[in-house]
Order: C-alpha cells, then structure tokens, then sequence
C-alpha cells in the first residue's frame, strides 16, 4: 500500500467509485476484504486506515451503504461525486493546439450577486486554465475548449450562466493574439 498522506486513500476511494466500477462492483462493507486487496495493505494498520477512510466518507455523506442481495455494497453519492469533480478541477488545463484556425473562443458569464463566491471562483479558474480577459466576466481562447468550459461550468453549478461563442473577429484582437503568441 502506497504511503498516502491524510485524506490522500479517501481521495483514491471516491475516484474509484465514481469511475463506477472496481470498487463499487467487488466490496462488501463487513469484512471489506476485497476493498483492503485492492490497496495491497501490507497490515493490520493499512487495513484499518482503509476501514478509517470509508467510515469518514461515510459520515461526510460521500459514500451510501446500501444492501443488495444479502450484501452491504458501497456507492458514490451526489456530494460524492461532485467532490470527485472537485479533484479533477486542480488539473485541468486547456491545450493549445499547433495552428491557430482563426476563430476565437469567447466565454461570457453572467452569475447573479447571490452568488458571488462563485462569480470570484469561476473567473479565477477560467484565468487559471489558460483564457485571456478581455472584460470582467468575459474571456477569450484561440482555441477549442468548449469541454473544460462545460466542466467547470458543471463543478460550480452554474453551468447555465455561462455562454460559449465562436467568433473570427475581436476589435482590438492584436492584444489577444500577442498574449497567445499567434
């Protein structure tokens, strides 16, 4: 078993579940013995930290124990999931490709003042994955990141408030194309 830092095995046990399979298809939650083969434990103590990890995601409601023939099995809930997403979130990066093909990729959001954490967190992370601000809440890429956009759109919840456009003109476009190198 991998030396996994605190939080790092409950993080591998909700990214199995949600990929819907190798966990969810082979665990019962009484002896857990198929689960702890999955993580190699070498001991008593890994095979605790396993058990540990999965009453903690319980207990946060990440996880559901539900019993289906006679067996206590484990599923990802909603909240579950979305923490998943949460994770994916930290890697993403949109990828330029080699040739520019001339359209602009311009992303608009209009997230209502109730929500201006969000507002904050989804103009950080939009910055963060590579787009150019050329307004408050409206962002440019030379190429296509529809896909990231709907993600991150999809991890805040507020998917709907954002537009995607393809557009071949931007006054002022010099700027944009320097900060891109194009």
């Amino acid at each position: 078993m991998e030396n996994y830092e605190r939080g790092e095995l409950a993080k591998e046990i909700l990214k199995g579940l949600a990929l819907g399979g190798f966990i969810v298809l082979c665990f019962a939650m009484p002896n857990l013995a198929q689960v702890v083969d999955i993580f190699k434990p070498r001991n008593s103590r890994d095979r605790y930290r396993v058990r540990q990890a999965l009453c903690g995601l319980q207990k946060k409601k990440m996880v559901r124990v539900i019993s289906r023939k006679g067996h206590d099995v484990v599923e990802i809930t909603a909240l579950g999931k979305k923490k998943v997403l949460g994770y994916d979130l930290e890697k993403i990066k949109l990828n330029p490709r080699q040739k520019w093909d001339g359209k602009w990729r311009i992303v608009m959001f209009d997230i209502p003042q109730t929500k201006k954490r969000v507002r904050d967190a989804i103009s950080f992370k939009i910055k963060d994955i590579g787009m150019y601000p050329i307004q408050k809440s409206v962002f440019v890429f030379p190429h296509p990141c529809k896909d990231e956009i709907d993600f991150v759109g999809e991890v805040f919840g507020v998917r709907r408030n954002i537009i995607y456009i393809e557009a071949t003109h931007i006054d002022g476009a010099e700027k944009v194309k320097r900060n891109f190198g194009i």
